[in-house]
């Protein structure tokens, strides 16, 4: 045993309970072979990037228009709710925290008309056992790389509340991972009036990274892989405990920390988590290691492998650099370029694993030009268009740091208040790749109608004004 197998099974294992803490009420359910049907040829998706809708099926809504007030309109199920103190459950103790409220404004028709000649269709549906899944159309700005897409899962059994784990503000916390897989990170809000007892209507709001491809890929994950893994957790759950005891009846109190210290670790953990829990962890993991690995991570490191051979590592970065652009792996990597290489590897193993699996996918092909019309404020640190709002934190804030307060001030003489410490009107928060945020907006806003944008930072409020 050495320390890094330790910090694997620690890791591993912690990572492994906290999900299963978390998820111990979703129930997975196996599937067969995925067949894929693609309803709407992607060559019609691309010739209507950023135009009209023409004359293709809506699937979920009637019209363009009728996707745009449906999701920004009034009425949309979750338009608005007061602050409220609610207890942390991430604290043991008896405490309280303020859950933010919300509340959107509704979408005039000038910017739906304007919004929906950027509905693009999609039409693509992928199935498994039971299950059934419609991508029907989205939208998309290539400047701040976000947009949303709506999606229809059919299911034929109900999916009780537990599982779906839909929040006070509509976000679905039991889908993403356990019913559905996303490569690009978002979150998914339901659609309550399109939503049955075997429909799951929702929307999925996302930012693209670059570094994970230009592409949005949907599928379901693997579930008899799911209920393996769920099966060997439960088995591990008896063995661990049953080796803890075994390693208390062989070691004193001190051994034990003693062995912790040679394997690199300071030892001397109690609780329900000591250093017995952990050596235990170790020693079941070590012997059930094959059990532990799904099929994809096998796939995946076999894929490295093959790629480790048939590419030195100067050919595998100049292959990233090819697919990403100088540019970005020199910014993600700077200062690291040592681990380039193995970054490289892994990238391209990940890449070819999807190309091998795409027909279990569904594939929505990302423009690379054309934005949403947009405002800068503050000298170009504030950009803004009708979805989201994009700050250079950098400007005004260490790596890490982020808006306390952000506020649109209307020329109408009201407000829109993005977030402060009551109040949040965002959908995701993301961390960009070079240290700024974007902020996907739960409204449409009309951006000729901002006035000024306060900004709260690092202590200090600035107000920044149209450039």
């Amino acid at each position: 045993m050495n320390g890094e197998k330790l910090f694997l099974a620690i890791g591993g294992l912690e990572s492994a309970r906290l999900e299963r803490t978390e998820q111990e009420q979703k129930k997975r359910r196996s599937g067969g072979r995925l067949v894929r049907r693609l309803l709407i040829a992607a060559a019609i998706t691309a010739a209507l990037i950023g135009t009209a809708y023409a004359a293709v099926t809506f699937f979920l809504y009637d019209s363009p228009a009728d996707m745009i007030t449906g999701l920004y309109g009034e009425n949309t199920g979750f338009d608005q709710k007061e602050p409220a103190l609610v207890s942390d459950p991430q604290k043991p103790w008896p405490n309280s925290m303020v859950q933010p409220g919300y509340e959107k404004r509704p979408i005039e028709q000038p910017l739906t008309q304007e919004l929906e000649q950027w509905v693009s269709p999609v039409g693509q549906t992928v199935e498994t056992d039971g299950y059934k899944l419609t991508v029907d159309a989205y939208v998309y700005d290539s400047n701040t790389q976000c947009g949303f897409i709506t999606l229809l899962l059919e299911h034929e059994k109900p999916i009780s509340e537990e599982e779906l784990l839909v929040g006070y503000n509509g976000e679905i916390g039991g889908l993403s991972g356990n019913y559905l897989r996303f490569n690009q990170y978002g979150r998914a809000y339901l659609i309550p009036e399109k939503t049955t007892d075997t429909q799951l209507a929702f929307t999925y709001y996302f930012r693209a990274d670059m570094f994970t491809g230009t592409n949005l890929l949907v599928s379901f994950p693997d579930f008899e892989e799911q209920a393996r893994l769920e099966e060997y957790e439960q088995n591990r759950t008896e063995g661990v405990a049953a080796i803890r005891q075994r390693l208390k009846e062989e070691l004193t109190v001190q051994e034990a920390a003693d062995k912790m210290k040679e394997l690199g670790y300071g030892g001397g953990y109690t609780g329900d988590y000591d250093d017995y829990y952990y050596l235990a962890a170790l020693e079941y993991d070590t012997a059930h290691a094959d059990e532990r690995m799904s099929k994809e991570t096998i796939e995946l490191q076999a894929l490295t492998d093959q790629l480790e051979k048939d590419l030195t590592p100067d050919e595998a970065v100049k292959k990233l650099r090819s697919l990403w652009g100088d540019a970005l792996v020199d910014e993600l990597f700077a200062g690291r370029m040592d681990e380039l290489s193995a970054a490289a590897y892994h990238f391209l193993a990940r890449r070819a694993y999807e190309q091998a699996h795409m027909d279990e996918m569904i594939c929505v092909s990302l423009p690379d030009g054309g934005s949403l019309p947009y405002k800068t404020f503050g000298q170009g640190d504030i950009y803004v268009n009708s979805l989201c709002v994009q700050i250079r934190t950098s400007h005004y804030a260490d790596e890490g740091a982020g808006a306390k307060k952000l506020v649109f001030h209307m020329t109408d003489g009201t407000d829109f208040v993005v977030k402060d410490e009551v109040t949040d009107n965002t959908l995701f928060k993301r961390a960009l790749e070079n240290g700024d945020s974007i902020y996907m907006l739960n409204s449409a806003i009309q951006i000729d109608d901002i006035a000024s944008v306060e900004l709260v930072i690092s202590g200090e409020t600035r107000i920044l004004t149209v450039d």
